[in-house]
């Protein structure tokens, strides 16, 4: 599938300097500048050619002011700073290491791997399978999003934040919305459930692939806008969505940059929520018993500090945590191969929070979290 990408430039500017992009081929960038296109970053000429880098590349997105352009990789913009592509003349410098960077690029290699190896057979992936329950559910289900809670949380241990982040960006008919990170899981799920348009932005090729392979199995293809771009460099426009929601990404991400990113880009109204896991008092003992959940990456559960730019970036927010008692022990079980169905977890954390609310601050314990955040300006 080929994104409609003349549809996408009313929202889609440079991450670096917000401008316009125009859509051009590479055929006309180059005769018009009368040198080949290359990778700007890289060391030398040979690295430098786009399809060592990027494979085959036909279109190009031109910055307004045609200092540099962007590579369009089936049909998926490639809208990272580090990524600029021109003429060799005027290659340049990025620090890999730059926190804005950093993690995406340490952890690129994984999730492209992960992501690539899924798309083999996608029917066979968790994803397809949580998508598809939203899309088996009846007309009166989907459009009721997020209820019934069987058919629209997916995400098992953290079911009762998710319920909150979902609840916060209610309804979802007619809207554009953008899902922050991850594989495209919610993006479709939205779009099934009357989004106008869905947006999947993340740093892994590999994961936009796949969500547009995802949105293809089930027929919503046309809808579905996938970016390759960091949360703390948005390549988008201001005030262009209605509501965006992150599934345990914001922890991978500089929250001083990308919170206030996030704001920026959503309507006077619009809603941001994530579900994350907090630094609750047993993490690193944990950690140390049983492992991460999630092997080979960057995991820094939120705490305090990390949070606090939610409360700038928005007029309105607040976080609400759950599982004081029960997600830990709930997560050993599943590493010590116990697993528990998706509404057997829900009743008991619901429990736990039932319990841990008779005693004040208790809740505050919890180790997972909803993020909520509605942009209202100053009066």
């Amino acid at each position: 599938m080929q994104q409609p990408l003349t549809e996408m430039l009313d929202v889609l500017a440079c991450p670096e300097t917000g401008q316009p992009l125009e859509l051009v081929t590479r055929q006309q960038a180059e005769a018009e500048m009368g040198a080949p296109l290359c990778l700007l970053r890289a060391e030398d000429e040979q690295s430098a050619a786009l399809e060592a880098h990027f494979g085959a590349v036909t279109h190009i997105l031109r910055r307004k002011d045609r200092q540099v352009a962007y590579a369009v990789v089936d049909g998926i913009p490639i809208l990272m700073a580090p990524e600029q592509i021109g003429p060799w003349t005027q290659r340049r410098t990025f620090d890999l290491k730059d926190p804005r960077y950093a993690e995406a690029y340490a952890e690129m290699e994984h999730y492209n791997q992960v992501s690539g190896s899924l798309a083999q057979d996608i029917t066979r992936s968790e994803a397809y399978t949580h998508v598809a329950r939203v899309r088996q559910a009846s007309p009166a289900e989907r459009a009721s999003f997020p209820a019934p809670p069987q058919v629209w949380l997916d995400a098992v241990y953290d079911s009762a934040s998710q319920w909150d982040a979902y609840k916060h960006i209610a309804p979802l008919g007619g809207r554009r919305v953008m899902q922050l990170g991850g594989q495209g899981i919610h993006a479709v799920k939205f779009l099934l459930g009357g989004a106008e348009e869905a947006w999947l932005v993340t740093p892994m090729l590999a994961e936009a692939r796949f969500a547009v392979s995802l949105a293809e199995a089930f027929g919503v293809e046309s809808r579905l806008r996938c970016v390759v771009a960091i949360a703390e460099e948005l390549p988008l426009q201001d005030a262009a969505f209605d509501a965006v929601y992150s599934g345990g990404c914001v922890h991978h991400m500089v929250t001083s940059l990308a919170l206030p990113e996030a704001a920026r880009v959503l309507k006077e109204g619009g809603r941001f929520a994530a579900i994350e896991p907090w630094r609750a008092p047993l993490y690193s003992l944990g950690t140390r018993i049983f492992g991460k959940r999630e092997e080979n990456v960057f995991c820094r559960p939120l705490d305090r500090e990390r949070v606090a730019p939610l409360q700038t970036a928005f007029g309105w927010s607040a976080t609400v945590q759950h599982g004081t008692f029960a997600r830990y022990f709930l997560i050993a079980l599943k590493k010590l191969g116990v697993k528990l169905s998706l509404m057997t977890v829900w009743r008991l954390i619901r429990m736990d929070d039932s319990l841990a609310s008779l005693v004040p601050g208790l809740r505050r314990l919890g180790s997972s979290i909803a993020l909520l955040g509605t942009k209202v300006s100053a009066l």
